[in-house]
């Protein structure tokens, strides 16, 4: 499979060359990125995969929505941008702006993201670590990627110095209540309408846990893909909510939090835009070096986001894997502060398979070796 695929963005990378902005073929990179995206996804196996790409400009904002494949194969359910997908680890992503939100909301005498999690989570199994350690998988002041130990968060978040209420209502209400009108279609919880997901169900409304459990309804089914890149029907682990993981979403719904956070700059909302800057900065620790003194070590993350670098070009971007049923990829593109405009580009995709993130070392923070990734580095940068 992966020997396929690598043949596939070699023909990519051979076939495809840059095209200047602004010309009569700007839309051509965006044709090409869809003409790509089937193939590819047949190449590795994968069912159903949702996306968009978001342009983001001096004239305004332009998205480009991609749909291949089924959300249900046995039903011929098309895969839709409107599909909700079980996301993993992007849930990471939506923590760091909650603790944006309490980083921007309270003075650092009340919340300060550089003190011990301890102080919130007594039981942390690593000493002298600090929250902002953990929210950039640093917990030792070296990357380690960990969802585990990220998903101890959650307490920083229920506490009384950030938000003060439980993490699915503290979700609800500062991200999926307040981004571009409200994300009707993303569920604080896979377990919402589950037997398991009972005290969930009791923090909301009946009109809320109705409109939620009718969007889980329509979940695009799990599949697992073997070796041969042959798709088989497979279930969904029991699993709620925490600071790791758990959440649900759209394509739709995801263009609408993407864009709001690139309009922080603007109007503040969620959070400042000092604070946005914070979160897809580069995180430095100091760490000792065996001789007494210490070293400063720069991550490969920000706060609940990756930040790389990639032919000069900033890249915030996260990602979704739960094994056997789905993924997830956020990928930013943004331009240097010294650019004469600020356009910025995001890719988003959602699968009901793994087929976005297993195989491609995405927790070590390499996201170009992602063969769709590959294709819109090479088409936009």
């Amino acid at each position: 499979m992966n020997f396929r695929v690598f043949c596939a963005v070699l023909a990519i990378g051979t076939l495809v060359t840059p095209v200047q902005r602004g010309s009569a073929q700007e839309q051509f990179p965006f044709e090409i990125f869809g003409r790509y995206l089937e193939p590819l996804a047949q190449q590795i196996g994968m069912p159903g995969v949702s996306a968009a790409i978001i342009q983001n400009g001096p004239g305004g904002r332009a998205v480009r929505r991609y749909n291949f494949g089924f959300a249900d194969v046995e039903r011929k359910i098309p895969a839709r941008s409107d599909t909700p997908y079980a996301i993993g680890g992007v849930t990471q992503a939506m923590t760091g702006v909650l603790h944006g939100v309490c980083i921007d909301r309270f003075p650092p005498s009340v919340f300060d993201i550089d003190r011990d999690i301890r102080l919130f989570v007594p039981g942390f199994p690593v000493a002298n670590t600090s929250v902002r350690q953990v929210l950039a998988h640093a917990t030792d002041g070296r990357f380690r990627y960990d969802p585990a130990l990220f998903a101890r968060l959650t307490p920083v978040i229920e506490s009384p110095q950030c938000l003060d209420k439980p993490f699915r209502l503290a979700m609800a209400a500062e991200v999926l209540d307040r981004f571009r009108g409200g994300m009707r279609r993303t569920v604080p919880g896979m377990d919402l309408n589950r037997p398991e997901g009972a005290a969930g169900r009791a923090l909301f409304d009946d009109a809320t846990v109705a409109r939620y459990q009718a969007v889980l309804s329509e979940l695009a089914v799990p599949y697992r893909i073997d070796a041969r890149g042959r798709a088989s029907r497979s279930e969904y682990p029991s699993y709620g909510l925490d600071a790791a993981s758990g959440m649900v979403s759209t394509v739709d719904d995801l263009v609408d939090f993407e864009t709001q956070l690139d309009q922080a700059r603007i109007d503040s909302v969620p959070f400042s835009a000092s604070t946005l800057d914070l979160m897809w900065r580069n995180q430095g620790f100091d760490v000792p070096n065996g001789s007494g003194g210490t070293l400063r070590v720069v991550m490969p993350t920000g706060l609940g986001w990756f930040v790389t670098t990639e032919s000069g070009q900033r890249l915030v971007w996260t990602f979704g894997y739960i094994q056997d049923a789905s993924s997830a990829l956020i990928v930013k593109i943004l331009p240097p502060a010294n650019a004469p405009t600020d356009r910025r580009l995001t890719l988003i995709m959602l699968a009901n398979s793994g087929g976005l993130a297993q195989g491609y070392d995405l927790e070590n923070a390499n996201v170009t070796s992602n063969p769709f990734v590959k294709v819109f580095l090479r088409l936009f940068i």
